[in-house]
């Protein structure tokens, strides 16, 4: 049986996939998906067998992430199974593949690689084999730079995030209203199918638009911090002049700071990790975009046992909002010290 229904259509995922780049096959079949989510396999969140798909756990947001998973469940008196994507899309899927077919779980706490990838197998085979399913940091089914709600794909619990568009715009806008004459601007993103480097290239559109504004390089890495001083040498070796790096991750960021050395270069982060604040307080960084890690596995955890207790469940739960966050999610050298990083 499936009841509550969700509050979009599934159509507008495929519509947004069919508008993207890079879409892959795992979208083709999405109008057929469930509009609604099943009934609860189970009434006591004691009884829920979670699978928890990692994009990887390969530096410190992953791993903080992957502990705050083990403490909800302890606390839910769930049983728990971590999932290493090791960001790579294909591995992802295979492991949900063979999670379905083990027949042992009944719910996914999913953090996709490739949101377009694992698509069907969320909303359609999931379904069919009484599996609930909630998504956090990374929308799925082509919705990736959807704002709001539309973030969240109907037949899911919910999605969890604080890395939407309207975050990397605000986060492009400051360096705008920051540089009044312009700036040359790079950017340095994770794997090119991730969500958040979707969005970040699409808000960093909005510098072409303002005259003054370069983006003179454009790099993709796989989050690490060896792979971002590698772009980031590139980077400023073939644009001596560049103002600004702009760094979507602080494991990575760490990397550009080590490249850019003594070079008059700005560099914005987005990450807030415990290092990161102490560089904004330093000056080493100009600011940093908060995330919260721990906050979005525990609200994709809990959300999954509020729904089988019966609980009505928000279809999108906004982290840029959270009370975790003082107002703002930047954190600068004027505030800084009202932020607390949660890895």
């Amino acid at each position: 049986m499936l009841h509550r229904p969700a509050l979009s259509l599934a159509a507008a995922g495929v519509a947004a996939c069919l508008a993207m780049t890079g879409c892959s096959s795992g979208v083709s079949d999405t109008a057929s998906a469930s509009t609604e989510i099943i009934d609860a396999p189970v009434s006591d969140p004691a009884d829920l067998k979670i699978a928890y798909f990692s994009a990887g756990t390969s530096n410190a947001y992953l791993q903080a992430a992957i502990d705050e998973a083990k403490k909800t469940a302890g606390e839910l008196g769930a049983d728990l199974d971590v999932f290493d994507g090791a960001f790579d899309a294909q591995v992802q899927f295979d492991q949900m593949q063979q999670a379905l077919t083990s027949g042992k779980y009944n719910a996914f706490v999913v953090e996709p690689n490739d949101g377009n990838l694992v698509c069907d197998i969320l909303t359609q085979q999931a379904p069919e084999k009484e599996v609930l399913v909630s998504v956090f940091n990374l929308p799925i089914c082509g919705r990736a730079t959807n704002l709001g709600e539309e973030t969240h794909q109907p037949g899911t619990i919910t999605y969890v995030g604080g890395q939407t568009l309207d975050v990397y715009q605000a986060w492009v806008q400051d360096v705008i209203d920051s540089h009044p004459d312009g700036a040359k601007i790079a950017l340095v993103s994770g794997p090119d199918l991730n969500a958040n480097t979707l969005c970040f290239f699409e808000a960093a559109k909005a510098f072409a638009k303002v005259d003054g504004f370069e983006v003179v390089a454009q790099q993709t890495t796989d989050y690490t911090t060896p792979k971002a001083f590698d772009a980031a040498q590139t980077i400023v070796q073939a644009n001596p002049d560049v103002d600004v790096i702009m760094s979507n991750f602080s494991g990575m960021t760490r990397g550009v700071v080590e490249a850019v050395g003594n070079k008059d270069v700005e560099i914005y982060d987005f990450g807030g990790d415990t290092w990161a604040l102490e560089n904004v307080a330093s000056g080493k960084l100009t600011s940093s975009v908060m995330m919260l890690p721990r906050l979005e596995t525990r609200e994709a955890i809990e959300a999954v046992a509020e729904y089988v207790q019966g609980k009505d469940v928000p279809v999108f739960i906004n982290l840029a909002e959270s009370d975790s966050l003082p107002g703002t999610p930047f954190a600068t050298k004027q505030n800084v010290g009202e932020f607390t990083a949660e890895y």
